[in-house]
């Protein structure tokens, strides 16, 4: 069982929340020139036919993040958008997704076709148990591709042993644990909020599995998977 854990202080504070997690092992990376044109057409195809810039935030799954954003986060989600909603607009104004690596581009992916924001954390560079937290003052937290910033206190984040921060829940990954070329042993977490089923965390894992083995497949990476996990706070 993967060790993961909610503080104690989320029910004081009235946060609700689940999760589901995967752990990959034995990643690696054979051949870096892939494709994963074929399903990444069909991903944009749907969204496209199902919503417009002015109607996405109105999808069930997607209004239960903003309503989180705004309740319980205080967070304005017309500025700071759930990760997987703001995928899915750059793909509906036909922006660019840049082309990362095997595994990112996978969850990525399986994040837009399942609207369910995920974060991915390369087990080498933190201490399990993996711990779902408030932050307390002053606590620092450094985003992929953006400085390092100082938290408001009572920030919900994933954090580690040492109480590093992972990820600023559920929309921006630390810089010191994403997935890279020499991530090997990988765990992989989609994000719920109240509302939320069990079915749709383990449907975004299961999208982001088939995406992989859609790769292996082509002899493009080889990897082990461990069952999915959920866990839940209520």
């Amino acid at each position: 069982m993967i060790p993961i854990s909610f503080s104690s202080n989320l029910l004081q504070n009235n946060i609700q929340i689940s999760i589901a997690a995967m752990e990959i092992t034995d990643f690696t990376v054979i051949y870096d020139n892939y494709d994963l044109e074929p399903i990444i057409s069909d991903v944009k195809s749907d969204l496209k036919s199902k919503y417009t810039i002015d109607n996405v935030k109105e999808d069930p799954i997607i209004a239960k993040y903003r309503k989180f954003y705004w309740n319980q986060l205080k967070i304005d989600p017309t500025k700071i958008r759930p990760s997987s909603e703001a995928l899915i607009r750059r793909i509906l104004k036909n922006q660019r997704i840049p082309k990362i690596s095997p595994f990112v581009d996978a969850y990525n992916w399986a994040s837009a076709s399942s609207l369910i924001p995920m974060g991915a954390y390369d087990k080498e560079t933190f201490n399990y148990p993996i711990i779902i937290r408030l932050t307390r003052e002053n606590e620092k937290f450094t985003p992929i591709g953006k400085k390092v910033k100082i938290l408001q206190p009572n920030t919900l984040v994933i954090s580690d042993k040492n109480e590093r921060i992972l990820s600023q829940y559920p929309y921006r990954d630390a810089k010191f644990s994403m997935i890279t070329k020499k991530s090997r042993n990988i765990v992989l977490i989609a994000c719920g909020v109240p509302g939320i089923t069990k079915n749709q965390l383990f449907f975004a894992l299961t999208r982001t599995k088939n995406l992989l083995e859609f790769l292996r497949n082509k002899e493009v990476i080889k990897f082990k998977l461990n069952e999915i996990e959920y866990f839940t706070l209520s």
